[in-house]
């Protein structure tokens, strides 16, 4: 992995982890934290990106949201 995407790894608490797949011909899989959305489509922890600068915009803090989550009987709802 990038020091750029191991930087981003370690500096944005919200991403839980980020797989590069490229040499594969994939993309760059970036999973967010329990609790963390990507700001445009709600319920959505999971995004692949083309390029590590598609990463860096993507995974701002003004691109993810974290959801509230309320705790009833001990269950999420």
């Amino acid at each position: 992995m990038s020091k750029t995407l191991n930087t981003l790894l370690a500096s944005r608490h919200w991403i839980a982890h980020i797989d590069d797949e490229r040499d594969d011909g994939n993309s760059i899989i970036v999973t967010l934290e329990k609790g963390w959305d990507y700001e445009d489509e709600k319920g959505c922890g999971v995004r692949g990106f083309d390029t590590v600068a598609e990463v860096k915009a993507g995974t701002s803090r003004h691109k993810v949201v974290q959801r509230i989550i309320h705790i009833k009987m001990g269950r999420a709802i």
